[in-house]
């Protein structure tokens, strides 16, 4: 059997010139094959003879991409006018189409013309008839159908349209688009005149080529905000104005310049609307808001567990501080993620940390958390049907290029078997559900919740009073996981359901279909291993420091008895250590902490000393606390910089005076001679201190002191070093145990007469001690009265006026109105011992 590589009706391109043929018939057996050129230069085209064996060699298929001759599509429904049009003319060529010879031009000639006289004759008779028969009728307005009649140019031109349309009957109807100017530029005189009786301005070609210059310098650029009107303002003040004799410019008449219709359609007829949106608003704008929608996003996912979008957005719920309710803290991150294929939320985050790698770690370990125990801690009643997605990882997650382009987002990857799909910025129609969950969240928690404040309101010109912001952290995160549950749990009445799932009667809600769905894909899908991504996955920091008091991080500190074990807690006060730590963002109680070493074991560590109070709080509220403290302490630094200026200032003049006086009265004194008297001194100087102490502490605030006789340097005795032991022992006569100075302390500091009246049984021996002990103590028990008077007057005095001044008239003896003098004392003393 011959093999055939082209058939009837087929277009073939030119192997030499490459312009477009169309077979129109072909015979094997003779070898021969007809043909006509098609296209823009075939206006005049005929069918030629060709050998069909050739035709292999010389042409191939045509293909669209590679021609310049575009098939229009048959339409179903033409206009009347082109109905028309089709039908007379296939009436006309209808016994012409298979005519033997009607190939050949001789043959074709001579049926054309014979065909066009039988034509006109029976034109003649349908004249006629129609004339009798509207005479008859007397009806002169009958509408009857155009005559069909036709020259043989005609007919030819008929054929022609037949042979290159494609040899059927829509190839004959009227090709009215080709009619009038097509793209010629200008106006020709046309356009209706004004009420004024102006006639609209006449477009050249270069009045296009003005519009088109502004169009693309004015209105095409990028973010601009110049309207139609703003670009024909600049069209007249570019082209269409004029210098006075004075050198001033003034704008031409409105009708010597194109109107604002004819700009208009110059723009729309030469610039397609995706061509102007993209050049105005950018590639990202047109696709986000206004490239088609065709097709769905659920047709790039192979079912549940396949992809889970991811994004995090701020919640409009203003929040206030744990510990003190009338703080507000503002408004927390919210992570959400979503499976693709159900829209089921199986991931979440709440807190106030900024979107980065730590809330979306957070965010995927929730997949696994325990629900059960954080239902219980919310306060939320715990239904295992609403968890159908609990510890189920995906194939891959989607998410902008934010948090997941972390360089730590790496260990994804490693961790669990899920990779990263990173879509454009500024494109949330490439994760259009997570976008709408959280709108849809939103609506849900909108109407009942405190201190929702959406963005909207605060922008506009007189925002809702918002004075009810009284939620927590806990509060709004038990609020957003009972919202989750009962979004899980909706039917989404417009979720197109497969045979399957409508066969299995699967209710449209994405917990049922995510559980239809994990059916449907065991096997395929991971199971989280929670402790092993948690451990991996968790954020970490390297910010921490061993000490003797545990490890330090985020100013808390954690302990462990396997860190005391180890001895960690020791090396680290002879020299602190850094180590890394992993840690959950929402619960300061515990970290790990990854030991040093190739091992890679992590110990858990817990809160420990004055850290034990943060208990339950997460750190961004111990964050917060510490804030408050720093604020509280800020001014601590100046504060005791200027404390230290005014100690400074003090202490300078006396040193000063010291130095002064020190070098005035040992010169010449060497250092040690300064040191041969010190047991002495230092004896004389306690004694010294003893009287002040005994003076500041005195019934009497000291008055009695200051009334002690004065002596003179030259008068003072010396002292028995064992008079005033400095140690608190005892006297050798006296049976004092050692190392009780307390009768001392109160025999040194207590009046003479209570001395006196210690001795009862010998008046004479009394008197006697009495006498000794004013005389050998007298002096340095003044010192410090006397020497305040040999002070300099610009050095400071430490005693009062009113102690340095004597009574006017001593008590005398025996009185029991006040206690008795020293002086007074030693003045009866011895006139008892001259009294015979």
């Amino acid at each position: 059997m011959t093999e055939v590589p082209f058939k009837r009706n087929e277009l073939l391109v030119s192997n030499e010139d490459g312009s477009v043929h169309r077979l129109l018939t072909f015979d094997l057996a003779r070898d021969e094959a007809w043909l006509i050129l098609v296209g823009k230069h075939a206006r005049l085209a005929l069918p030629y003879h060709a050998h069909y064996s050739e035709l292999r060699t010389r042409f191939r298929l045509f293909a669209l991409e590679q021609g310049d001759v575009a098939q229009k599509p048959s339409r179903l429904k033409l206009s009347a006018a082109e109905a028309q049009h089709a039908d007379i003319a296939w009436t006309r060529i209808e016994p012409l189409i298979n005519a033997p010879g009607i190939f050949l031009p001789s043959i074709r000639n001579q049926l054309l013309k014979q065909r066009s006289e039988d034509l006109k004759a029976q034109a003649l008779d349908e004249a006629e008839a129609r004339r009798q028969l509207t005479a008859r009728a007397k009806t002169p307005d009958i509408e009857f159908p155009p005559l069909v009649t036709g020259t043989a140019k005609t007919l030819l031109k008929d054929l022609r349209s037949f042979w290159q349309g494609g040899q059927t009957q829509d190839a004959l109807r009227g090709h009215f688009t080709n009619c009038a100017h097509g793209h010629a530029a200008g106006t020709a005189l046309r356009g209706r005149r004004t009420k004024e009786d102006v006639r609209p301005f006449q477009r050249t070609q270069v009045d296009d080529e003005n519009m088109r210059d502004v169009i693309e310098t004015v209105y095409l650029k990028l973010n601009t905000d110049a309207n139609l009107v703003d670009t024909r303002q600049a069209l007249r003040e570019k082209y269409y104005s004029y210098v006075d004799g004075n050198g001033r410019s003034y704008l031409k008449p409105e009708a010597e310049a194109p109107s604002y219709h004819q700009l208009y359609r110059f723009l729309h007829e030469n610039y397609p609307m995706e061509t102007v949106i993209r050049r105005r608003k950018g590639d990202k704008e047109f696709e986000q808001n206004h490239r088609s929608t065709e097709g769905s996003i659920q047709q790039k996912s192979h079912g549940v567990g396949h992809q889970y979008e991811f994004d995090a957005t701020i919640v409009d719920v203003e929040l206030v501080a744990t510990k003190n309710r009338s703080l507000i803290v503002g408004k927390p991150t919210l992570y959400l993620i979503i499976d693709r294929e159900s829209r089921m939320i199986v991931g979440w985050y709440l807190g106030f940390e900024n979107p980065s790698y730590t809330p979306a770690m957070l965010a995927i370990l929730s997949i696994g958390e325990n629900k059960e125990r954080l239902c219980a801690y919310l306060g939320i009643e715990y239904d295992p049907l609403d968890w159908p997605a609990h510890g189920i990882l995906p194939l891959s997650f989607v998410a902008d290029q934010g948090e997941l382009v972390h360089k730590q987002a790496r260990r994804i990857t490693r961790s669990i078997r899920a990779m990263l799909t990173n879509v454009p910025g500024l494109r949330p129609e490439m994760k259009p559900l997570v976008e709408c969950g959280f709108a849809l969240l939103h609506r849900i928690i909108a109407p009942t919740t405190n201190g929702y404040a959406a963005d909207a309101h605060n922008r506009a010109r007189r925002a809702l009073k918002n004075d009810k912001q009284s939620l927590i952290l806990k509060e709004l995160l038990s609020i957003i996981v009972k919202a989750i549950i009962v979004y899980n749990r909706t039917m989404q009445t417009d979720y197109p359901l497969n045979f399957q799932q409508v066969e299995d009667k699967v209710p449209p809600s994405p917990r049922e279909l995510f559980r239809h769905g994990v059916q449907k894909r065991m096997g395929l899908l991971d199971i989280i291993d929670f402790d092993k991504v948690r451990s991996e996955l968790l954020p970490q920091s390297d910010k921490t420091s061993i000490s003797g008091d545990g490890l330090l991080f985020s100013r808390l500190y954690y302990g462990s008895d396997e860190v005391r074990r180890r001895g960690w807690l020791v090396e680290g006060r002879v020299k602190r250590k850094n180590l890394t730590v992993s840690y959950d963002y929402r619960l300061v109680d515990e970290v790990y902490v990854h030991a040093p070493g190739p091992s890679g074991e992590r110990l858990a560590l817990q809160l420990v000393g004055d850290s034990v109070k943060f208990q339950g709080m997460s750190f961004a509220e111990v964050a917060r606390y510490f804030a408050e403290v720093d604020k509280l302490t800020a001014p601590s630094k100046q504060l005791k910089s200027q404390d230290t200026f005014e100690f400074n200032q003090h202490v300078a003049p006396i040193n000063a005076y010291a130095l002064k006086e020190m070098r005035k009265q040992a010169e010449g004194m060497s250092q040690n001679g300064r040191r041969k008297d010190l047991p002495e001194v230092r004896t004389e100087e306690l004694r010294n201190e003893r009287m002040e102490t005994a003076k500041a502490f005195s019934a009497n605030g000291g008055h009695a002191a200051a009334q002690m006789v004065e002596s003179s340097d030259h008068e003072r005795e010396q002292v028995p070093a064992n008079l005033f032991p400095l140690s608190g022992t005892s006297r050798p006569d006296e049976a004092a145990p050692v190392g009780s100075n307390t009768a001392d302390a109160a025999m040194d500091d207590a009046p003479v007469n209570s001395l006196v009246e210690q001795q009862p049984t010998d008046r004479s021996d009394a008197s006697e001690q009495v006498m000794g002990l004013a005389e050998t103590s007298l002096p340095s028990l003044v010192s410090s009265e006397t020497s305040e008077e040999s002070l300099p007057d610009d050095m400071p005095r430490t005693s009062n006026s009113e102690d340095d001044e004597s009574p006017a008239e001593a008590t005398p003896p025996g009185s029991d109105s006040q206690p008795l003098t020293l002086r007074e004392r030693v003045a009866a003393i011895r006139r008892r011992q001259n009294t015979p």
